[in-house]
């Protein structure tokens, strides 16, 4: 049974969303982690600008809505190509595998 999912209310300052060219992720036995960072050319330091924190079992649903949206954008838009050989800022996994375990 499909469920109707609930409103969100957005506030009007939180609109227009938050730019972000820089992500990594991160976890634990209870949680993942995702922050996402700007960068800027020439400063040293990246700005977080959103941490989300999730469950185990909802991140499995977060990758499925994901990928979901991915075939439908690329059957309308086209391919996407991975970003092979990829810049270190960007979007990435510090340490793939690994984990904090708490």
């Amino acid at each position: 049974m499909l469920k109707t999912p609930p409103r969100i209310n957005v506030k009007p300052e939180d609109a227009d969303g938050e730019y972000s060219n820089m992500a990594i992720v991160t976890f634990s036995r209870a949680e993942f982690v995702l922050d996402f960072a700007r960068v800027m050319p020439g400063v040293p330091n990246a700005s977080l600008k959103a941490r989300v924190i999730v469950s185990p079992q909802r991140i499995k649903s977060v990758v499925s809505a994901l990928e979901s949206q991915i075939r439908a954008y690329e059957q309308k838009y086209g391919k996407l190509e991975e970003a092979d050989g990829q810049a270190p800022i960007g979007f990435q996994n510090p340490s793939p595998g690994a984990s904090e375990d708490q």
